[in-house]
């Protein structure tokens, strides 16, 4: 049997929230309008799932707004990252990627997860409705989003 005080350590550590030891993904945010800067995101029409239109093909105003969640141990270090968006039948409509880090600004309490904010914007063509797919990768870590595009008649 451990001695008690070793039990103790371990019921301590055990209540504690462990700090998390890969980069995470916070959220993937699907928008009309995305940007980000000085840490904030900026959204435009965010948080929808289902785009409907008259008639297919259709150009979409599309945002995607993306937060990573940086251990302290893993800042000051460059992390890769790329997302695509395809049918969820596999046909890729876009894709990209960079890297992006996060330093230890003055003021940081020592150990603080830091948010390293994505915002981008562009035009997307729907060929035909169904569902579509955002999936957002970084290191081992994958976040998926999904939306409808459907056919409105016109009354």
């Amino acid at each position: 049997m451990p001695p008690p005080e070793a039990t103790a350590g371990r019921s301590r550590r055990a209540s504690q929230r462990e700090p998390p030891e890969a980069v995470e993904i916070d959220f993937v945010i699907l928008a009309d309008f995305a940007q980000a800067g000085g840490g904030k995101l900026n959204l435009i029409g965010g948080g929808w799932n289902v785009y409907r239109a008259t008639q297919y093909p259709v150009i979409l105003p599309f945002g995607l707004g993306i937060a990573f969640l940086v251990p302290w141990s893993l800042t000051n270090r460059k992390h890769p990252w790329g997302f695509a968006i395809r049918r969820s039948e596999g046909m890729e409509l876009a894709s990209g990627g960079g890297d992006f880090e996060i330093g230890r600004e003055t003021g940081i309490p020592p150990g603080m997860t830091q948010r390293v904010t994505i915002g981008m914007a562009g035009q997307l063509q729907l060929l035909e409705p169904g569902t579509y797919e955002i999936v957002v990768r970084t290191g081992e870590v994958e976040k998926r989003v999904t939306f409808e595009a459907l056919t409105i008649t016109a009354r």
